[in-house]
């Protein structure tokens, strides 16, 4: 028993030796710290020019502008002190700027490392994630996600066309008949594609029509790509639309489960784009006239923008159950398949929590009559359990707010009514030329400033510092020997919501504005971004991305005058028609609509509910009861 002592004194001697090192290693850095300081004022050149100051210059200067005044050469103890003023002031000066560099300069210096390693991190990250959502998918569908990831890229290959399309479809002929279409393509032979598509249509036809069932998704990709069509890079990548809302939610309520794994790459996209000096253009709407007036259009817009919100947080939250079925391993890809409708997605949910609440019950049972190993499956199955009820019954509860938010909707727009034909048309309809009255369009930019770039990233990196994601080989943040903390589904979504965090005070993602302008654009295309990029690689590529994307207004302007139309019936003039036209290149069939939905509905109050909330029911008891009998079961 006498190895305790010596086992404690060895413990304090590593730990002394540790801090020793430590300290060491702090003061080497300060001593580098101060010699790259020193080197970078250049002390032989200052020295050497306080000495030329203070020698030939000041005894030039002195002895010249004394004699001149005087008609006699200045005293020697007057040279002495000049020539010893001249010294010290250069002394100081040089010692002054030494302790700037090493305080305000290091900062500076310190904030563009923090730029460089947010950018760096930030497109691993990326990577990361997109290499979670697919390896959350089961074996098949991971198989058809990693082709979809392939088939966006703007400069794959025809080969690595064709490969992918064998991927989804099975069909090793149809995929080479996919790269011939490709190979014309880059050349400019539409015609030849036609021909193609004219050629194989019933083939092309059956093999979208087997894959829309499992991937609607995928379908919609592939068929681009057989009538000749590719990404472009000008015109970037269409957004998730309401990924801010999820990750909003997800902070409001304390539940990371609200948000997807795609809203988590779309917060780092969004994040990577505006730190690399992308612009975002918007356009909103303000008034300005009879004060009655404009208050009723602000409770309007507010009203709007709370249905808004409500119509998606229902099937938002149900979503993100689907999402954490298929994380958990309690339903399969083609079970809950993107793209389904909300009242087939819930029907779908209800059947697999059926289920998941029998085998919870049977577990259960067995737990009871000792016929169970271990407790960790039922234990297991039961948190699954738990947590699915409460993301159910947060969709249920979303669902139920979206009629509160249409009643309030329906009586501000009929306050805005009421008081649009009090005042007029000349007060409700669009402004163009001068004049202060009325409403108007206004475009706004989203974007950083340089010292915004620079808190953005100094948050991102203290927060990754902090939870130590840095990268390890080729595994994205992880390491076999477990000493770095692996990028997991719920660090990820901790990530996003931190990136959400960093960026608010900036653009302020909470305003409904903003995330309507945001979904309104589309985001940088990052295909082109490798695992083996330098950091310097990834920021030029970033910005040149950025520069790359057109400003199309074009989605922004039409969104905009559906909801002038529709839901302020503002009088879209011809003047008016024109002007969104030619300054945002809407489309004028778009605006024909419009306009007719305008003619032949001007007398008929708007519904605001064209498609009726699907039903989602209570609860159901044997949900209940089979998770209480799992925790009784586990004490």
């Amino acid at each position: 028993m006498n190895w305790w002592p010596f086992s404690d004194r060895a413990r304090r001697e590593r730990e002394e030796l540790r801090a020793r090192v430590s300290l060491d290693r702090e003061g080497n850095e300060q001593i580098e710290r101060i010699s790259r300081v020193v080197h970078r004022v250049h002390w032989m050149r200052n020295l050497l020019s306080i000495i030329w100051t203070a020698g030939p210059v000041t005894l030039l200067g002195l002895y010249g502008g004394f004699f001149l005044a005087y008609g006699k050469p200045p005293p020697t103890q007057t040279l002495v002190y000049f020539f010893f003023f001249t010294v010290l002031s250069g002394l100081i000066a040089f010692l002054a700027k030494v302790v700037y560099d090493m305080t305000r300069g290091h900062v500076k210096e310190q904030a563009q490392q923090d730029v460089s390693e947010a950018i760096d991190k930030l497109a691993d990250l990326i990577l990361a994630v997109r290499d979670l959502i697919v390896e959350s998918f089961e074996e098949e569908a991971r198989q058809r996600e990693a082709a979809l990831q392939l088939l966006r890229r703007i400069e794959l290959t025809p080969d690595g066309v064709a490969f992918a399309a064998q991927e989804l479809t099975g069909d090793s002929e149809l995929a080479r008949i996919l790269g011939r279409i490709e190979t014309y393509r880059r050349a400019g032979l539409y015609s030849r594609v036609r021909d193609f598509n004219r050629q194989y249509r019933e083939r092309i036809e059956n093999a979208l029509t087997e894959l829309q069932e499992v991937s609607p998704e995928a379908a919609s990709v592939l068929r681009e790509r057989f009538s000749g069509e590719a990404p472009q890079l000008e015109k970037g990548v269409p957004r998730d639309e309401f990924f801010i809302e999820r990750v909003l939610a997800a902070i409001e309520e304390d539940n990371l489960l609200l948000m997807t794994l795609q809203d988590v790459e779309e917060m780092l996209i969004l994040a990577f784009e505006l730190i690399n000096g992308r612009e975002i253009p918007m356009l909103i709407f303000s008034y300005s006239g009879q004060w009655k007036l404009a208050k009723a259009l602000d409770e309007l817009e507010n009203s709007r923008s709370q249905y808004r919100i409500a119509q998606a947080s229902g099937s938002n939250r149900m979503r993100a159950l689907a999402g954490f079925l298929v994380e958990t391993d309690e339903a399969t890809h083609e079970q809950l398949p993107n793209g389904l409708s909300a009242q087939e997605l819930i029907s779908r949910i209800e059947e697999l929590l059926d289920r998941l609440a029998g085998e919870v019950q049977q577990l259960a049972r067995q737990a009871r009559h000792r016929q169970l190993d271990s407790l960790s499956v039922l234990r297991t199955k039961a948190d699954v359990l738990a947590k699915s009820l409460n993301l159910y019954k947060a969709a249920r509860q979303g669902y139920q707010q979206l009629g509160k938010a249409h009643a309030t909707l329906l009586e501000a727009s009929d306050d805005w009514n009421h008081l649009a034909e009090r005042f007029g048309d000349a007060a409700s309809q669009l402004q163009l030329g001068p004049g202060r009255r009325g409403l108007r369009i206004l475009e706004k930019v989203v974007s950083l400033s340089d010292e915004q770039k620079v808190e953005v990233c100094q948050h991102l990196v203290n927060y990754l510092q902090g939870a130590q994601l840095e990268k390890r080989g080729r595994r994205f943040f992880t390491r076999r020997d477990g000493r770095s903390r692996p990028l997991t589904l719920e660090g990820a979504r901790e990530l996003a919501v931190e990136v959400a965090l960093a960026l608010e005070p900036h653009i302020q993602l909470s305003r409904p504005a903003i995330q309507r302008g945001l979904n309104a654009t589309n985001a940088t295309y990052l295909g082109g971004l490798e695992p083996d990029m330098s950091a310097a690689e990834k920021a030029a590529l970033g910005s040149a991305m950025a520069r790359e994307v057109q400003q199309d207004m074009r989605h922004a302007a039409e969104r905009l005058a559906v909801a002038l139309v529709r839901h302020y019936r503002v009088d879209l003039t011809e003047e008016a028609r024109n002007f969104l036209i030619d300054a945002y290149g809407a489309r004028p069939q778009m605006l024909d609509l419009l306009s007719n939905y305008e003619a032949t509905s001007a007398n008929t109050p708007v519904s605001f509910l064209s498609l009726r909330p699907p039903i989602v029911a209570a609860p159901r008891r044997e949900w209940y009861k089979a998770l209480i009998k799992a925790r009784q079961e586990l004490g």
